[in-house]
């Protein structure tokens, strides 16, 4: 059975969750907001060129699939992108989605594919 969480209640478990080496209830909401992003944008791939979602760099291939497949999401990357995450993938240390490009701007750019919808 579920319940309302309180603030309070709230940041003490996010605080013990960071504690003991997980994600803070922050954390996890910004991840989630993001992957969201991500997911919207994604079809979009495959009608224009865009820049890489996670990197910000105009440095994609105008054929989605001549990039590299992201292990993080399933969205297009480009090529050093997706080196880089091979590499963390090796290390054990993962950029959050969070800390992607299309997830720290606020319509990055989806303000298009907003307009797209329409």
């Amino acid at each position: 059975m579920s319940r309302d969480w309180t603030k309070e209640e709230i940041q003490a478990a996010s605080k013990a969750m960071k504690a003991a080496g997980h994600m803070s209830y922050e954390e996890v909401c910004a991840e989630l907001d993001a992957n969201e992003k991500i997911q919207r944008f994604a079809p979009l791939q495959r009608k224009y060129n865009w820049p890489c979602p996670r990197c910000g760099r105009w440095a994609m291939n105008s054929d989605p699939v001549r990039n590299a497949l992201s292990r993080r999401a399933e969205i297009y990357i480009c090529d050093q992108c997706g080196i880089e995450e091979a590499m963390e993938d090796f290390t054990g240390k993962v950029t959050p989605l969070s800390s992607w490009d299309i997830a720290k701007q606020a319509d990055w750019p989806l303000g298009a594919a907003e307009a797209e919808d329409e």
